[in-house]
């Protein structure tokens, strides 16, 4: 077990337990308290330090990443002169995320983070919250699809729920398991995104895009969350760009083609192991062919022109179609009925654009784009940092920093 020396163990019982010796009666008095800032590399744990840059796979791409945050930073830090921190500490930590295929790059992809940790009157002492509500995400290479559902999604998903033999990565002749981020065949990279304005921002680098309208913001409410993103992309060339239903058709091939494997891989193990779910298999090959058939119709019998238009699907029509058919569900799994138009839930599909990125000599772990993603609720401690921030952050020296 890894040793800590005693001046670790103080400082981070310091920093847990708050050294504020200030006596209070509410919280509500602690909102003039002055905070504390503390950056990524005084945090009290060494042990998550040590863990920064982990899952970057290469010593260039640690450095050039720590470089990076660093440079993140003290941009962040210079938004902070003349403004006096209080109700609170704002406490920076850095994190790596590992690496994703984007169209056909591979980008490390990593983040700075900020957070107001408040504090709160217990027992007559102000104490720090261990947890926070308002903090600052700044994503290098990464859209946060995670806090954008709402918005975007990725449809075809990214693997199954039973007996997964890699058959969605591009390589899987050559795919190992524990290679979850190795590139993936084009249908299950696309997204879909059901708001314009959204979708603006990414592409053209200008204003923010903020998911609760201004109109639906409650004042002096902590729960009201609101995130507010600002996307810092290179040059006009966007990030986004529409799959045609040409593309759609042919990666919807390719999948039907890798079906047939995987459903062969999948019956023989059913069948090892006893499985009672073998009975949802026993005409896949049928299915398999009808599902191409479909497609390539579809394919012939239309020009260039038409193919040409964007994709739009509605997965939620096509499965009660499927379900009025009497299809099984396990062999007809992303089966093609249709395209669509404005049809109630219908969805465009887009990819990352390949013309956007660059092969860097540097390595995966260069800023390509990034997104910058700050959530705060309407309480007045909240709104004093976020304000500042919003004033006073220099977005353009993060532009800088894709040249």
């Amino acid at each position: 077990m890894k040793k800590y020396s005693i001046v670790s163990i103080v400082l981070a019982l310091l920093f847990s337990l708050q050294a504020h010796a200030q006596e209070c009666k509410t919280t509500a008095d602690l909102d003039a308290a002055p905070g504390k800032y503390l950056t990524a590399a005084q945090y009290p744990w060494p042990a998550v330090r040590t863990e920064y840059f982990s899952k970057m796979n290469t010593a260039a791409d640690k450095a050039l990443a720590k470089q990076t945050l660093a440079q993140i930073e003290k941009i962040e830090q210079e938004s902070h002169a003349g403004f006096s921190l209080t109700g609170g500490n704002w406490e920076n930590i850095y994190a790596s995320e590992g690496y994703q295929y984007l169209a056909n790059a591979k980008l490390g992809q990593y983040n700075f983070q900020a957070a107001l940790f408040e504090y709160f009157c217990a027992n007559g002492k102000s104490r720090r919250n261990d947890e926070y509500n308002t903090v600052l995400r700044i994503y290098v290479n990464k859209l946060p699809l995670n806090t954008l559902n709402r918005f975007f999604s990725s449809p075809f998903g990214s693997s199954f729920n039973y007996y997964d033999f890699g058959m969605q990565f591009a390589d899987w002749k050559n795919h190992q398991s524990a290679d979850v981020n190795a590139k993936l065949i084009d249908l299950f990279t696309y997204l879909t995104c059901n708001n314009t304005s959204l979708l603006e921002s990414i592409n053209t680098g200008n204003g923010y895009f903020q998911d609760v309208p201004e109109k639906d913001i409650k004042p002096n409410n902590n729960s009201n969350q609101i995130y507010r993103y600002w996307f810092i992309t290179k040059g006009t060339t966007p990030l986004l760009v529409p799959v045609t239903r040409k593309e759609y058709l042919q990666s919807l091939l390719e999948y039907y083609e890798r079906e047939k494997l995987h459903f062969a891989k999948l019956v023989a193990k059913l069948k090892e192991d006893h499985d009672n779910s073998l009975k949802n298999y026993n005409n896949w090959e049928a299915a398999v062919a009808d599902k191409i058939a479909i497609v390539k119709k579809t394919r012939d019998e239309h020009d260039e022109e038409w193919l040409a238009a964007q994709a739009i699907i509605n997965p939620m029509a096509d499965s009660d179609k499927s379900y009025k058919a009497q299809l099984p569900e396990q062999t007809n799994i992303n089966r093609f009925w249709q395209f669509y138009d404005k049809e109630n839930k219908s969805q465009p599909l887009y990819k990352y654009n390949p013309a956007y990125f660059t092969a860097p000599k540097t390595g995966a772990a260069k800023p390509q784009f990034m997104t910058v993603a700050f959530r705060h609720s309407t309480m007045p401690r909240q709104l004093r940092v976020f304000d500042n921030f919003n004033k006073n952050f220099n977005f353009g020296a993060l532009r800088k920093m894709l040249d």
